[in-house]
């Protein structure tokens, strides 16, 4: 099936879903509930109401990276018997199942997710965002106690060079998008050779969601973390890799994030020093080699914007966009690359 799921739902589809959700009440509607292209996801709803959450990939990106539907599923289900809060999965499928793509059905989890700072406010008084700031800090914290091996997902990915793969990976990404942008893929290499030259040494290895952030979170009314969104990016390596993405999106400079305030930059959220020190003490780790981690992952999000420019540039995207935002976001992302966290 390639058409959008909130055009019809097939009656095949129905009966695997009835299968499966042997308490549900059909006939099932769905509806989109994301805007993002990475994974499409939608409510599921049964005659009463009862909802759950279908994501699957784009049609013709049935595996890999950030559309691997079947490993974010199966990190879910092992995390769910540790105190990480991730959303309980009921149902995975593959290209042979009726809907035709691989996917996935989880229990729909109530909340709020705090996408911006203006959602933040008008969602959250200042001390449930408060709340919200430090449980994503301890439940990232607790994220980084679960032993792979005693979840199951030792075999999750390589168990060592994560830092060197990622810079690998990322360069060729930063190569391939250079077209037209040459001033900054140059400044993007020096800091890569720097990364490698300081590289600290990965003694650690647990497991990284990759894609850390308030904003990919369900959060109660209260401020609590009911659930942890976008585990399509999850592997295993060094997780100060996930704290120092955490910082590098508390309170960016709105250029960097195409122009919107993360919710960590709404009032009432605890300041980075504060949810660093919070980490810290959760966990006991040394932070002696955060800032490389910070600095590693603002390089990165700057090879991000890097790609889309190059994207809609070429007319890959088949979208006319003004591309100078992506210029903007790169050069914003390449300054906080260069400038010490701990020092601002």
């Amino acid at each position: 099936m390639t058409a959008p799921l909130a055009e019809a739902v097939p009656p095949a589809v129905h009966e695997w879903l009835a299968r499966g959700l042997p308490e549900a009440d059909p006939p099932f509607t769905a509806e989109r509930i994301s805007g993002g292209y990475s994974m499409l996801t939608y409510r599921v709803a049964d005659r009463s109401g009862r909802g759950w959450v279908l994501r699957h990939a784009p049609a013709g990106r049935h595996e890999g990276g950030a559309h691997d539907v079947g490993r974010e599923a199966r990190a879910m289900a092992a995390l769910s018997a540790t105190p990480v809060p991730v959303p309980r999965v009921r149902l995975t499928g593959t290209a042979d199942d009726p809907l035709g793509l691989p996917c996935h059905v989880t229990d729909f989890v109530d909340g709020h997710v705090l996408g911006n700072a203006e959602a933040a406010a008008e969602l959250l008084d200042p001390p449930a965002l408060r709340r919200a700031s430090l449980d994503v800090v301890a439940t990232l914290a607790a994220l980084h106690t679960v032993e792979p091996d005693e979840v199951g997902l030792g075999d999750l990915g390589p168990r060592r060079s994560y830092l060197s793969r990622q810079l690998h990976r990322w360069r060729s990404v930063i190569a391939g998008a250079a077209d037209g942008a040459a001033t900054q893929a140059a400044e993007l290499e020096r800091i890569a050779q720097d990364l490698e030259r300081r590289m600290p040494p990965e003694d650690r290895c647990r497991v990284v969601h990759g894609d850390y952030r308030l904003g990919n979170a369900i959060v109660g009314d209260d401020g609590a973390i009911r659930a942890v969104l976008d585990w399509e990016l999850v592997t295993l390596g060094e997780p100060l890799a996930d704290l120092g993405l955490l910082a590098a999106f508390w309170d960016p400079p709105a250029e960097a994030m195409l122009g919107v305030r993360l919710a960590t930059s709404a009032p009432g959220a605890a300041g980075l020093g504060e949810a660093l020190a919070h980490y810290a003490a959760i966990t006991g780790a040394g932070l002696d080699d955060f800032e490389y981690h910070y600095r590693m992952a603002c390089w990165r999000v700057a090879g991000t914007a890097l790609r889309a420019l190059h994207r809609y540039r070429s007319g890959v995207m088949n979208d006319a966009v003004d591309t100078s935002k992506f210029v903007a976001a790169c050069d914003a992302w390449i300054r906080l690359a260069n400038a010490p966290v701990l020092g601002r």
